[in-house]
Parts: C-alpha cells; sequence; structure tokens
C-alpha cells in the first residue's frame, strides 16, 4: 500500500519509520491533516509530518485506513519489527482516540464496531479492565461511545465478571467506570415502547392513533 511513492508529495514518519503519503489522499480525508499541512506550518513547507509519541501501530493503521476505508487487525510486514503492535483489546481504543484527534468520524465508528465484535469473545480476557482504563483515560465524559460500548459488555456478563480479581480490582478503583457500570446494572434503560394500533396520516401533517 505505501511501497508506491509515485506522487506522494509528503512524508509521514512514525517512530522513525518514514511513510510516503499523498496530500490529496489524506488531506481531503481529515481537517487536521488539511491544516497541518499549510505552507504556514513546518510540515508544511517541510512535506514532513513526525509522530513519535503513543501508539505507532496505532498510527499506522490510521493512515491504512485513510487509503483504503480499512485498518488490519495485524501490522504490514513492511512496519513489523519497526513498530511495536499493540495487545488485542487496546488496538481499537488507540485507534480510536487518534481518530478524534484526527478528526476522523467514520474511523471513531469502525474501530467502536470492531472492539465490540472482538469483546463479544474477549470479554472473559484479563485485559478487558485494561482495555475499559484506556478507554476511559483517552476519552472525555462527554464522548460515550467507546465507554457506552465497553459499558454494555460489562453489564451483559455482570455475574461471571463480578467473580474475576482482575476485573473486582478495577471496581475497587471507582472513578467514571464504576458509576456508568453501577448505574446501567441498577437502573437499565427501560425497553423502547411501539405503538400496534394502526395509525393514520394527518390532514395537518403528522400521525394519529385510531382509538
Amino acid at each position: 500500500m505505501f511501497n508506491d511513492t509515485r506522487y506522494s508529495d509528503a512524508t509521514v514518519v512514525i517512530h522513525g519509520k518514514k511513510l510516503p503519503v499523498h496530500k490529496s489522499v489524506i488531506c481531503t480525508q481529515s481537517e487536521y491533516f488539511e491544516k497541518v499541512f499549510q505552507k504556514a506550518f513546518t510540515e508544511g513547507s517541510s512535506g514532513v509530518l513526525t509522530f513519535n509519541n503513543d501508539s505507532g501501530a496505532a498510527h499506522w493503521r490510521v493512515f491504512e485506513y485513510l487509503y483504503t476505508g480499512d485498518y488490519s487487525d495485524n501490522i504490514s510486514q513492511d512496519f513489523e519489527g519497526a513498530l511495536l503492535d499493540d495487545p488485542a483489546l487496546l488496538k481499537e481504543p488507540r485507534v480510536y482516540a487518534l481518530a478524534n484527534m484526527f478528526l476522523l468520524e467514520d474511523l471513531r465508528a469502525l474501530a467502536t464496531v470492531k472492539l465490540q465484535q472482538k469483546l463479544q469473545e474477549l470479554w472473559m480476557s484479563d485485559s478487558f479492565p485494561e482495555c475499559i482504563r484506556e478507554i476511559y483515560a483517552t476519552t472525555p465524559e462527554s464522548d460515550r461511545v467507546m465507554r457506552s460500548a465497553v459499558v454494555e459488555v460489562a453489564k451483559e456478563h455482570v455475574r461471571e465478571l463480578g467473580k474475576k480479581v482482575v476485573f473486582k480490582d478495577l471496581i475497587h478503583e471507582g472513578g467514571d467506570f464504576a458509576v456508568d457500570y453501577f448505574e446501567s446494572v441498577v437502573f437499565p434503560a427501560p425497553p423502547a415502547v411501539f405503538s400496534t394500533r394502526p395509525q393514520t396520516v394527518s390532514l395537518f401533517g403528522g400521525t394519529s392513533t385510531w382509538t
């Protein structure tokens, strides 16, 4: 994917690994990259954008997504050895955090779906509490998407998880997750109620229900 350097007009350096990119690809999808590559900034004049912090594997997945509309669970062979991959249940939270930073709404949604799919099998993993910690540490309180995803899984398996020491340790820590989890278990949202009575269209717009 990134080996073809033809027409590339910028370089992204991820933890020392150079990645040739095309502004026409990444800037049109992200307002963040569009702004950072303006000539008023150093990156705009040099054409080089460097990332040395946070997860290198998550950065790589962001750029894979920008070129393909998806990202892989395994790092490309071109990056193996150069980047340390993240644990299974930390991949999506770290991609999600970068999607927030890079203003990539569709990537946020994709990372959430992928995490939900993984948790169907890995919710009993000892790394699930660490996944929750990561999500609550990297998302603001107003961002409920990833937070709700892990709370729902924890609620569905409340009895089994309640027997795990690592999960009870997480609850003992308190914080926002403990509050959200408690509220979801004790005060679950009521099921949606749908009327079975036939409806007709009103002459003045909207609907009315037959009585």
